[in-house]
């Protein structure tokens, strides 16, 4: 059976995903949904998790830290399931982690990345995994000039990325996204 994995913000936890889950109906689908927390406390505060460490983190140092990081990633994926039924949905943090995941060759159904982004190029290769970026014109935490480039990166390294905007949300999972996030979804399957 399929399942959609959703990973979450630096600094929050799965939990968050819960009214989001309500509202896409994917038991309609036939899918079971994962909210994971991320496997590290988050550097900021007792209560969040974080998928890898941003403390000290800058634009030379990311891409290592999320490298780093994809081995656990994989493991708490697995955990669910084959990773071929799995769809990954992430948001900021967790958006990086699903890219990283797809670009390093997981053999996911699909990605959707929420206000998220690359760290770096990625390798050029066949059999691309379909991956959707959203992302709103007026993010201030990941601009959405860093979501375009990413967007080229993989056009480059031979994926084919959907991409869809919002506006007014900011850095956050805004309603008009939810249909283009169902939609997606029911395309993955």
């Amino acid at each position: 059976m399929a399942r959609v994995i959703f990973l979450h913000g630096v600094g929050a936890n799965g939990e968050t995903f819960s009214p989001l889950i309500n509202m896409l109906h994917l038991d309609e689908l036939g899918l079971d949904a994962f909210t994971p927390d991320g496997p590290y406390p988050f550097d900021g505060s007792a209560y969040g998790r974080q998928w890898f460490s941003i403390s000290g983190v800058t634009e030379e140092n990311r891409l290592q830290r999320v490298e780093m990081a994809l081995p656990k990633l994989k493991e708490v994926l697995e955990s669910y399931g084959p990773l071929e039924d799995t769809i990954l949905v992430g948001f900021s943090q967790g958006s990086i982690m699903s890219l990283h995941a797809a670009a390093a060759g997981f053999p996911v159904k699909g990605v959707i990345s929420i206000a998220g982004r690359l760290s770096g190029p990625v390798d050029k290769r066949d059999n691309w995994p379909p991956i959707t970026f959203i992302h709103d014109n007026d993010d201030p935490v990941i601009d959405i000039s860093k979501a375009q480039e990413s967007y080229q990166w993989l056009q480059a390294a031979g994926a084919t990325p959907e991409a869809f905007t919002s506006n007014e949300v900011g850095h956050s999972i805004g309603s008009q996204m939810i249909p283009v996030i169902r939609q997606q979804i029911e395309k993955m399957l």
